[in-house]
């Protein structure tokens, strides 16, 4: 059959995204000198780039946490490419990502394929969902787009194969992103160009990895042909070791992993770059790239409770997965300098691998990889990337307007720059019809030199950071023509991603001199919680809260009132908050912290068996698991009768074992 692209309505159970948060991410400057410790096995050259391009915030950007659990059926937009032998699905709403790749002659998923939208805490502005292949670029971490949709439209090379190219503008880096997949007539094997746009006249910090989730089996084999690599796990040293064998236990193996950890891999340079993961039979995906994608790394949850947890919690019961996954660096703790205006491109395949079992599961790990290689090689040649590489740069060089938006955000700064719908040697069409209301404010500053005030309860505009604007809005409260509380907060939220914090705290006492509003009040009390003086931050938060009743502001006053030691009116905070607030997952624990800590235990217990549910657990929190244990302490020392420091932890786990539903520890400490 010719090759099909369709745009297709897909029906899936998923919870609700939500809203997004509308407090500004307030954060300190990142350290300058790398807080990751280095054993001796890391040379010099090897951490160059680990503190080049830290940041700390997400600023301008929102973090999303409005999601629920409430997972429906629902309806999702997706796009199929579709030949002979592959199937694959995917979704632009949610950051482009490849939600399901098939292999229709040997009926097999070769991605781990989530059977539902549900989004948890583990991106840079919170929400994600696991499974398939994931675009991430910008700052450390998943992408700022992760859920959030990209423009797309569709083209053809000129033998008539069509292209699905997805795309969008990334605002910390100021770098356009560009996916262009396509799935020959004959092949075996899905394709993407990847394309980046330094749209700055001046070098940025730049970041790539494509995520891929495999399905996890305890036959399943990750193979890369490296025979060391770069060893991080949680709250361990950043190390080199040999591979596979780690700590006594082949790693090719995830299931036999007692934690969880990342193993990037040291590939040599003249080797090509490829990774795959095959099961028992020496089947499954392999992933492979033209060599500008350089590194590789394997994520294992490992075989502890809380990854076993963390695995179900993100799709299912029963679902497991591993990660196989590629970027520009060696590691994900590196940024890489990309110069003024400059563009990179690169090739990546996704396809089925076949490979002889006894040699894919061969004790002689060179052997292994040495045999995935060569097959690989056979099935797709590393010269076909190269070729497909150049072949694009001619047959893709082509300007398409969208058929459906991502944000607005490239084409309000085209309106900044005087440009039309497209950045300096960009492909990448940003229509002016793209802007939305999150725009409009600063559109109107552009247009007419004012910002636009709002009612004081409404949330405020969505945040700008790059230094133009702050010089606009400025420009517009000092000629008198934004002298209102709405301006000077977002001028103060300007002041905080530069970590002028000063500046940022006499914004936003303007701001509220001007109007009382909650906003600044918690933005001061942000500022204050920098400095780890809670009684201040409590204070401030206990204002705002009376100025309106909002869930993220009810959250934090609770955490500064903890962190004060003020319990009692911890509690009585909680006790009359409105329901919809005080009935909240994060602010149930809060309650639950306060009893504990002034000792009504029963309260604290009936309230831990009551089932509480934090939508937004953070992958590496252990709040639950910590509340749990130190309630139970307290119970098991009256028991005894003994002091609550004489007490080990396991020892209170054995008689009063963490229940599944609140164990995401990635790692047991006794």
């Amino acid at each position: 059959m010719k090759t099909k692209l369709s745009f297709l309505k897909t029906m899936m159970p998923g919870a609700n995204l939500g809203p997004q948060n509308p407090l500004p991410d307030i954060k300190k400057a990142p350290e300058t000198a790398s807080n990751i410790n280095f054993d001796e096995s890391i040379e010099p050259d090897e951490m160059k780039y680990f503190d080049y391009g830290k940041v700390s915030t997400i600023l301008p950007y929102k973090i999303q946490d409005g999601y629920d659990r409430d997972k429906r059926v629902r309806e999702y937009e997706t796009v199929v490419l579709e030949n002979d032998y592959l199937y694959a699905v995917f979704f632009p709403q949610f950051g482009g990502k490849l939600w399901t790749l098939y292999d229709k002659v040997n009926e097999k998923h070769l991605l781990q394929t989530n059977p539902v939208f549900q989004p948890c805490n583990l991106a840079l502005r919170n929400a994600w969902t696991s499974g398939g292949v994931e675009w991430n670029i910008g700052i450390s971490g998943h992408t700022p787009y992760t859920v959030s949709p990209m423009h797309t439209t569709t083209l053809k090379l000129k033998d008539g194969t069509p292209v699905l190219r997805m795309y969008e503008w990334e605002r910390v880096r100021q770098v356009t992103y560009q996916i262009d997949a396509y799935l020959p007539e004959d092949s075996k094997h899905l394709f993407l160009r990847m394309r980046l746009c330094n749209t700055q006249d001046q070098e940025t910090p730049i970041y790539w990895w494509s995520n891929t989730a495999v399905y996890e089996t305890p036959d399943t084999r990750v193979l890369c042909p490296a025979d060391k690599a770069f060893n991080w796990g949680y709250g361990s040293t950043f190390r080199k070791v040999p591979v596979p064998m780690f700590e006594g236990v082949d790693s090719s193996y995830t299931t036999r992993f007692p934690h969880s950890m990342d193993m990037f891999f040291n590939i040599p340079k003249e080797q090509r770059r490829w990774e795959a993961a095959l099961d028992g039979e020496g089947e499954g995906l392999v992933q492979t790239s033209t060599d500008l994608l350089r590194g590789r790394k394997l994520f294992m949850w490992g075989n502890g409770v809380g990854g076993k947890r963390w695995q179900e919690f993100l799709a299912a019961r029963g679902e497991a997965y591993s990660e196989i996954q590629a970027g520009l660096a060696n590691t994900q703790m590196e940024r890489l300098p990309m110069p003024a205006n400059a563009v990179w491109e690169w090739v990546e395949a996704y396809g089925y691998l076949k490979g002889c079992p006894d040699k894919v599961h061969s004790e002689d790990w060179q052997e292994a990889y040495s045999h995935v290689g060569e097959v690989l090689e056979k099935d797709l040649p590393r010269k076909k990337l190269d070729e497909e590489l150049a072949r694009l740069a001619t047959e893709l060089d082509e300007q398409v307007a969208p058929v459906a938006h991502g944000s607005g955000w490239a084409a309000l700064e085209l309106c900044r720059r005087g440009q039309k719908d497209t950045f300096a040697k960009e492909k990448a069409v940003f229509t002016k019809d793209s802007i939305t209301c999150e725009q409009k404010p600063w559109l109107t500053l552009l247009e007419t030199g004012a910002f636009p005030e709002f009612d004081v309860k409404d949330e405020p505009a969505a945040y700008l950071t790059q230094v133009e604007w702050f010089e606009l809005l400025k420009a517009s409260i000092d000629n008198g023509k934004s002298n209102h509380w709405h301006a000077w907060l977002q001028l103060g939220v300007m002041y905080c991603a530069m970590f002028d914090f000063d500046k940022a705290k006499e914004a936003f006492e303007k701001s509220f001199a001007c109007k009382a509003n909650a906003w600044a009040k918690r933005n001061l009390a942000a500022i204050a919680s920098l400095d780890e003086n809670h009684k201040l931050a409590a204070d401030l938060l206990l204002e705002a809260i009376t100025l309106l009743p909002q869930l993220h502001i009810a959250a934090e006053c609770g955490r500064a009132l903890l962190s004060g030691e003020r319990y009692a009116e911890c509690a009585a905070f909680c006790d009359k908050l409105p329901n919809d607030i005080r009935l909240h997952g994060r602010m149930q624990v809060i309650r639950a912290q306060a009893a504990t800590s002034m000792g009504d235990l029963a309260l604290a217990k009936e309230m831990l068996d009551s089932d509480i549910q934090v939508y937004d657990i953070r992958e590496g929190e252990v709040l639950l698991s910590d509340v749990w244990t130190e309630l139970y302490t307290k119970i098991l020392a009256k028991e005894k009768g003994v002091a609550e420091d004489s007490l080990k932890k396991k020892d209170v786990w054995a008689v009063y074992p963490i229940p599944q539903k609140y164990d995401f520890r990635m790692r047991i400490e006794e």
